[in-house]
């Protein structure tokens, strides 16, 4: 991939710029949510974080079929980088969830929010994926780890309308963008902003991960010819 292989540096550094302008906005322009406090912060990263971890196994989802479909390695490299980034992205979103629970139920999970059991579930299955690609030969398990990866993929609609399955006076999660809770203009600008730049990041980290999965697909292929 030579034409796109020159394209890494600069998504890099435009992923570096996004991450600062966001990280500037967050922290040094938008005020403190007058219920939250400095806690409402961690939305900025939760929900890109989200965004980007569906989008990172909407990626595996369409590489495992293809994987299925055709056996083609370069889709199976594809679906093991971003199955192992929006896992790191899904645990984000689960960290800064937390966090904000603690704060506003003053626990750190509710198992009655059908959204947070949902979710859990998702994070568990790409945990498994994640073990079962790292820790495993890649030549033996590579249909196995399609199978689960279109599995949890398949399971991210279902997270999204989860909170849909309570009547809204007992649903726990925030809707803050459906309720059009942000007032001030600044959190749009740092929601926009941050989403974006996490979304870089997502791709410019499986990007990276797909070629450091190459390299060791190529090197493993080498000493395979050495040893025959």
């Amino acid at each position: 991939m030579p034409r796109w292989s020159s394209l890494f540096p600069v998504l890099g550094i435009l992923t570096l710029l996004l991450v600062t302008a966001s990280h500037y906005l967050v922290f040094m322009v938008v005020p403190n949510e007058a219920v939250m406090g400095a806690v409402q912060r961690v939305f900025y990263f939760h929900v890109g974080s989200a965004l980007s971890c569906y989008a990172a196994f909407g990626a595996v989802f369409v590489a495992s079929l293809a994987f299925l479909a055709t056996g083609s390695r370069k889709a199976d490299r594809i679906s093991a980088a971003c199955g192992e980034v929006g896992f790191v992205m899904c645990t984000i979103v689960l960290a800064t969830g937390m966090i904000w629970g603690h704060s506003a139920w003053n626990t750190w999970f509710r198992w009655e929010e059908p959204r947070l059991v949902t979710f859990l579930v998702l994070w568990l299955i790409f945990l498994s994926y994640t073990v079962l690609r790292n820790f495993s030969d890649p030549s033996k398990t590579a249909a196995h780890a399609a199978v689960l990866g279109i599995l949890g993929a398949a399971s991210v609609p279902l997270v999204y309308v989860s909170i849909k399955f309570l009547p809204a006076s007992a649903r726990l999660h925030p809707e803050v963008i459906e309720q059009g809770g942000l007032k001030d203009p600044s959190y749009w600008w740092a929601f926009g902003l941050s989403t974006i730049a996490i979304l870089f990041l997502t791709a410019y980290l499986s990007w990276l991960r797909y070629r450091l999965e190459t390299a060791h697909e190529e090197a493993r292929a080498q000493l395979s010819a050495e040893e025959a």
